[in-house]
């Protein structure tokens, strides 16, 4: 081991610490042990680059990630007794308790599927009057619940928590106040509070037309993207998701959709993704270009879904052992599921714990569908009529052998497109070993379905152009927007982006900027050298995958692709 220093960033929200220098040391030890006790020719996949195995380290020991049931299992009795000051506080220290206990608990994030009914019911239930001094201090409890969500870099000694607030939707007094306060709030603040992720959910008849009681707070909404990129937009109204009901779905964020489920409704709240393996999809596209050069574009798209059906097969075989081991643990190995009943199913209550986790995902993700292409056709895959469908044509394919996987095993496996921070530079680095080619030379692969970063692709053509894969990767995918500067004040810009998101069947939108500060004057907007006082001392905010962090903390892959981004002009 190097020490401290010689820690490399798996994700941006990493810092360098002791405790995350020992913690380190021992994941590595531990991915390594479950590595070598995999099957030979799964665990070869992983080490070669043809696939990663995300959170190695929980193989068999715990679950990715969760929607919270912070409502099932809340301590409604105990808090009972308190006054309503007390009551109030203590709603967000019982967050901060369950959040801290899961990050010890589980490998992912967490999110509140409808973090402002959940308020608002909360509030209800614990017979709080809504007093203007009880209100006053329910905005002042979700404003430092914003701040510790911000701040707390607790979890593994060195890693902020994952967590995504989905609101918007409620109607309530609460429920609207809640929503206000934590969008003024992260609107207003400074550029380092970069945290929580926070999901606007749009559905018209609530908040997308002006008549809608919540219009209101969508239009909110759009100032603060204006000028911190967040909220990012799940999109009801869209092809993708208008089958389902906006108050039992939520997501994660970018990587990270649970929705339908083989045993029960289409829901969200009390279920999470159990585990996800991403496929390298250049590394097919080489292999095929370098044994079949003289092939056709369509005679080397056949035979590449042949080598990725092959892999999937494996992938999928991995999902099911981890699945398996998974649900072979105790309840007790749950300690804060089994005493809040977080999840859909009571932990008490079970005989096994397969009742609780076969309602989970098992995700089978990709990145680099536009270098893969690119590499059978030699063009752009929407550089032509053909070559998009081309495209189309095999996430399409991919869904299919997904759902089969489904339908086969009776588990809710779904089709991931992997918005790949670790991956996207450590895909590339491996396949340097094998092949030569400008794509890898870039240091970075696409996210999922994207197209390339340097496009410069007008945002509407962007979005026409990606939209129609979100019907596919089911398990999760977002399309971004990139401007070369904040566009503040220029909701309506905006608001026609999301409406284009809508008609082109987006399942969940994001906007990108830069956003620089001067932490010599303060200065904020897009500069090299403040162009106020001339300092080099500057803080660099950039969307790393689906949340903001600090350029300066970046993986090597996105900062490789930060470096090629051009903005949709």
């Amino acid at each position: 081991m190097k020490g401290v220093k010689g820690i490399q960033y798996d994700n941006a929200a990493q810092r360098k610490t002791y405790v995350g220098y020992v913690y380190r040391a021992g994941t590595e030890a531990v991915k390594k042990n479950h590595l070598d006790q995999l099957d030979e020719k799964h665990s070869l996949l992983h080490r070669e680059g043809k696939i990663h195995i995300h959170d190695l380290e929980a193989y068999g020991q715990t679950y990715n990630c969760l929607q919270m049931d912070v409502l099932q299992g809340f301590p409604y009795e105990r808090l009972m007794t308190f006054s309503n000051h007390r009551k109030i506080t203590e709603i967000f220290n019982h967050f901060r308790d369950l959040i801290v206990k899961l990050g010890n608990e589980q490998s992912g994030g967490m999110g509140f599927p409808n973090f402002d009914e959940d308020i608002a019911v909360l509030v209800d239930r614990l017979d709080i009057d809504e007093s203007a001094e009880n209100l006053g201090i329910l905005k002042d409890s979700i404003e430092s619940f914003i701040d510790w969500l911000n701040n707390a870099r607790e979890r593994c000694g060195q890693v902020t928590y994952y967590v995504s607030l989905n609101l918007g939707l409620s109607t309530k007094k609460i429920g609207r106040s809640t929503t206000k306060w934590v969008i003024e709030y992260f609107k207003n603040s400074s550029p380092e509070i970069l945290k929580p992720n926070i999901i606007f959910k749009v559905k018209k008849g609530i908040n997308y037309n002006e008549c809608d009681k919540n219009y209101d707070l969508f239009c909110l909404a759009l100032e603060s993207t204006c000028k911190k990129m967040i909220p990012t937009y799940l999109l009801f109204d869209s092809k993708t998701n208008e089958k389902y009901d906006p108050k039992k779905v939520a997501i994660m964020g970018c990587r990270t959709k649970v929705a339908d489920n083989l045993f029960g409704e289409p829901c969200s709240t009390g279920r999470g993704n159990v585990a996800y393996i991403s496929i390298n999809l250049p590394r097919i596209a080489l292999e095929i270009d370098c044994d079949y050069p003289d092939k056709s574009g369509h005679e080397k798209l056949d035979i590449f879904k042949g080598k990725w059906t092959d892999i999937a097969i494996s992938v999928k075989e991995i999902l099911i052992d981890r699945y398996h081991q998974l649900c072979k643990l105790e309840s007790s190995d749950f300690p804060c599921n089994h005493k809040y009943n977080l999840w859909i199913n009571n932990f008490e209550t079970v005989e096994s714990l397969e009742e609780i986790f076969k309602n989970g995902t098992l995700s089978i993700g990709f990145i680099g569908l536009s270098e893969a292409l690119e590499i059978m056709s030699g063009e752009r895959y929407y550089d032509s009529e053909e070559n998009y469908s081309d495209a189309l044509d095999l996430v399409r394919y991919m869904r299919e052998v997904v759902d089969r996987f489904k339908f086969e095993h009776n588990l809710n496996f779904n089709l991931l497109g992997s918005s790949g921070e670790f991956i996207s530079g450590r895909f590339p680095e491996i396949d340097k070993q094998y092949f030569s080619h400008d794509f890898i030379d870039k240091d970075f692969y696409t996210n999922s379905f994207h197209v390339n970063v340097d496009s410069g692709l007008h945002p509407i053509e962007k979005i026409a152009i990606e939209g129609p894969f979100h019907r596919y990767a089911n398990g999760g995918c977002i399309s971004y927007v990139e401007f070369s500067s904040a566009p503040l004040n220029n909701t309506e810009a905006i608001s026609e982006i999301i409406q284009v998101g809508i008609d082109n069947e987006v399942n969940y939108l994001g906007i990108n900027f830069p956003l620089d500060k001067c932490c010599n004057c303060g200065n904020v907007g897009t500069f090299d050298d403040c162009f106020s006082c001339g300092s080099k001392d500057v803080l660099r905010i950039r969307r790393v995958s689906g949340y903001l962090e600090e350029l300066e903390f970046f993986t090597a892959g996105k900062k490789a692709e930060v470096a090629f981004r051009k903005p949709n002009l």
